[in-house]
């Protein structure tokens, strides 16, 4: 495959790609499989080509907090590979998935010789790190229509205008964990959207946004100190 066509690998030289051939694996993974647990030892990351992925954790109670899903041409465990140690979250097939995995040592090694190469990978996870820091800016200062809205808003390509398509990337049950919000929330605020004329349910998890404006008001909204 053409690794160049990966967002994390473009620009690289055909020397380069030749150079990191060691180190990558294609890997096909069914539906449900754990691709690695929180404190696995980290012996890589991954590239998601087919299908998705959920990145979670879990709670002493067992409660799953969903981190993120990964999409196609998106990666995960990148930030594992620097600091060491165990995976520090856990990780599912949504779908039958072909990941490709990049393996620790080789990648390493390559980075020493190519520094750009590391600058990618740091402005990549900056990115990452600032969405981190959203989700945790609306679980504790937006309410939950607040939340869904900034959520929806986050899937549609920049500059996008109403009427707008778009696709949950996954079922409502993970995204309202994502959220903080439980299903029976999710559902009851994509009503009053609805009924609010800011969107309309076209059904098999797909949306037609009509009022972005509204939705920016309510992604807008803070909670109350």
């Amino acid at each position: 495959m053409d690794i160049t066509r990966l967002p994390l690998f473009s620009g690289l030289s055909p020397e380069d790609v030749e150079a990191l051939q060691p180190a990558l694996q294609k890997r096909k993974m069914t539906v449900g499989t754990r691709i690695f647990d929180e404190g696995d030892p980290v012996r890589g990351f991954y590239v998601v080509l087919s299908g998705s992925v959920k990145i979670f954790k879990t709670s002493p109670r067992g409660t799953e907090q969903v981190l993120a899903v990964i999409l196609p041409g998106q990666t995960f465990a990148e930030a594992a590979v620097f600091m060491g140690g165990g995976y520090p979250a856990s990780t599912e097939c949504l779908d039958d998935c072909e990941l490709l995995f990049v393996e620790r040592e080789p990648f390493v090694r390559r980075l020493h010789a190519d520094p750009d190469l590391a600058l990618r990978m740091m402005a990549g996870m900056a990115l990452k790190l600032r969405r981190m820091v959203a989700m945790v800016e609306d679980l504790t200062l937006r309410d939950a229509r607040g939340r869904i809205c900034r959520y929806l808003l986050g899937l549609l390509p920049e500059g996008a205008t109403a009427p707008v398509e778009l696709e949950l990337p996954a079922q409502q049950l993970l995204i309202a964990r994502m959220l903080g919000v439980t299903a029976e929330t999710l559902s009851r605020t994509l009503k009053t959207l609805r009924e609010d004329g800011a969107l309309e349910t076209l059904g098999g998890g797909k949306f037609l946004l009509l009022d972005l404006e509204e939705l920016r008001h309510s992604a807008g909204e803070v909670v109350a100190a």
